[in-house]
């Protein structure tokens, strides 16, 4: 099966610290996510885009700014679980999934937290 896949980023600041973890991440400290999502179909959309990349950036960019500036371990959504890059990525996939339009032709393939330059986690769907 052939395909066409768009990615698209968003970044957030965030302040974390996660629980069991060796010193530093075991303290309070921040951390700039590159938050990179991949969406895929078959088919191009009458202007020949797979998908308007401004509308799915926006999207994006609405699901990096629930945690941008923010200390996650007080978030609902890390209540109980560490704000680890994984956890991230599963996260902010299943936000995306809940702003996709259904019948859009695309589906989310994968979501990215890059940690730095060296490193990063990816979430498949």
């Amino acid at each position: 099966m052939t395909y066409y896949e768009i990615t698209v980023g968003a970044q957030a600041e965030c302040a974390l610290r996660i629980e069991g973890a060796a010193p530093p991440d075991s303290g309070v400290h921040g951390r700039t996510y590159r938050l990179v999502a991949a969406f895929r179909g078959e088919k191009l959309n009458e202007r020949g885009y797979l998908a308007d990349e401004r509308e799915l950036r926006a999207m994006l960019g609405e699901v990096a700014a629930m945690l941008d500036h923010k200390y996650l371990n007080e978030l609902p959504q890390f209540q109980g679980v560490n704000p680890s890059a994984e956890n991230i990525a599963r996260w902010v996939a299943g936000e995306l999934l809940k702003k996709l339009p259904p019948l859009s032709g695309i589906r989310l393939a994968w979501v990215e937290a890059v940690i730095h330059r060296d490193a990063a986690v990816r979430y498949y769907l």
